[in-house]
């Protein structure tokens, strides 16, 4: 097991470093945020996530991106062990835990989440430690403590830690009404003093510290939410990035988890609690409830998708017969040979194009503006570059436009000539380059009237587009920042 865990650590991150930059579209907002917490004791961005703390004191030890990229991938890896005790926990013996843990090693979906989510990766070691924790059975207050800590610590890593935890205990509930009074009687208090010692702790802590789940992100989910007819993910991802064959092999066969979930409420009435707890948040993961583009919250929910699918197919095997628990040395071979198949899950270059933004952020006028108003891939990287302030959102309706710049994509020098403002003392477009202009904030919001005004339809797609930040920030991202 020590031997799968170091190979799952090395393996990745010999992948994250073939790219000199920090991995994944947000790749400069750890970087951003590590240089601001060294060097004054604060996060540019107030965010409570303790992996944040964990990548700062890599950076701290190896510098730069390179700590990025070795706590990303250590916290793939510190998901085998994780796995290895859920399989243990599930009762399918040996081979099975080794076969979770081969999963976790080798995943090409955990390596993505290494490259692109390393926040959203650190609620999963945890997630599976609760999962085990559930079944071992085990409540004395020793494991209840661990089981505390465990879920705090997938609560507090990113939303959709605290999100699965909270679909898999309504899974739970229903499953105990599903399975009914007459079956498998348990003690019921340490599990129901645990859930409530984990509700007031994490209302807590969501009341005054930023960016945990809290109430307000009702709104922002909802209005990503598309109900509309399609087809459910994560198929449609498969054409907005760059996957390889086994990461898509392993994302499909999540749908086959849903399938032995199935089975599992259907013939063991007794597990319905626990299979409830996992079907649930798969369901949610799997239909397409949240739909829109390659950085929408459909598409990071489906990622999650085997943290989920892999129980419920282990729980779904029969059990060991006893002859196979001699053969875990060839068990172990087997599991360490499928380790090069978590390379498949992240390309190295495809990060954003630094090397022209860098070109475009070097033309910008000097003196800089006190906020530029950029898309995400370069709002970070400016930060990095100049040390002064961007936002991959359009500005509240208090901010002073006179001081705030922007980065305009995909409007020709004649669309300005027709449509810009003529008032005298108003500064013009800059052109950076043949797609990118900089403009003032108060400029291009009188240049965006006139354009819907005259009803310009092509023009007007393309200052929809996500590389011309239209929406506020929501007031959820706001809370508890000052």
């Amino acid at each position: 097991m020590a031997a799968l865990t170091v190979g799952a650590f090395l393996v990745r991150l010999s992948l994250l470093l073939e790219s000199p930059e920090p991995p994944g579209t947000d790749g400069y907002y750890y970087v951003v945020q590590v240089e601001h917490w060294l060097a004054e004791g604060r996060f540019h961005v107030r965010d409570a996530s303790w992996v944040l703390r964990v990548i700062a004191l890599g950076c701290a030890v190896l510098g730069g991106p390179v700590g990025v990229k070795a706590v990303s991938a250590l916290l793939a890896a510190l998901c085998v062990p994780a796995a290895w005790f859920a399989g243990l926990a599930l009762g399918r013996g040996y081979p099975a835990a080794f076969g979770l843990a081969a999963w976790a090693a080798a995943s090409p979906t955990l390596t993505h989440l290494a490259g692109d989510f390393p926040k959203t990766l650190g609620a999963v070691a945890p997630l599976l430690v609760v999962l085990a924790w559930v079944v071992s059975g085990r409540r004395g207050w020793g494991a209840m403590l661990g089981g505390l800590v465990a879920v705090l610590l997938a609560a507090t890593a990113h939303r959709l830690g605290a999100s699965l935890l909270g679909l898999g205990a309504v899974g739970a509930g229903l499953g105990l009404v599903l399975r009914g009074r007459g079956a498998a009687p348990e003690r019921k208090w340490p599990l129901v003093l645990m859930g409530v010692l984990c509700v007031a702790s994490f209302a807590v802590l969501t009341t005054v510290l930023p960016n945990l789940l809290h109430p307000k992100d009702l709104e922002r989910v909802s209005s990503q939410l598309d109900l509309s007819p399609g087809v459910p993910p994560p198929f449609p991802y498969f054409a907005l990035r760059h996957t390889w064959l086994p990461q898509q092999v392993e994302l499909g066969a999540s749908w086959l988890g849903l399938v032995c979930g199935a089975v599992l409420l259907w013939r063991r009435r007794e597990s319905r609690p626990l299979v409830m707890g996992l079907v649930l948040p798969l369901a949610v993961c799997l239909f397409p409830l949240w739909r829109r583009d390659v950085l929408d919250l459909g598409y990071r929910i489906s990622l999650l998708a085997p943290l989920l699918a892999a129980p419920l197919v282990l729980l779904a095997l029969p059990s060991a017969r006893p002859g196979l628990q001699l053969r875990l040395g060839a068990v172990a071979l087997v599991t360490l040979a499928l380790l090069p198949l978590a390379r498949f899950g992240f390309e190295p270059g495809a990060t954003p194009p630094y090397g022209r933004y860098r070109a475009l952020i070097s033309r910008i006028p000097q003196p800089l503006p006190g906020l530029l108003i950029a898309h995400q891939g370069m709002n970070f990287l400016y930060d990095h570059v100049t040390g002064h302030e961007a936002m991959a959102w359009a500005p509240e309706p208090g901010l002073d436009r006179t001081r705030i710049g922007r980065l305009v994509w995909g409007v020709r020098d004649g669309e300005w000539m027709a449509y810009a403002p003529t008032q005298e003392g108003l500064p013009g477009p800059v052109r950076l380059d043949r797609d990118y202009v900089y403009v003032r904030e108060d400029v291009y919001e009188a240049f965006l009237a006139r354009a819907r005004e005259e009803g310009d339809e092509d023009l007007a797609e393309r200052l929809a587009d996500w590389r011309n930040p239209s929406a506020v920030r929501p007031e959820s991202l706001l809370r508890n920042r000052d």
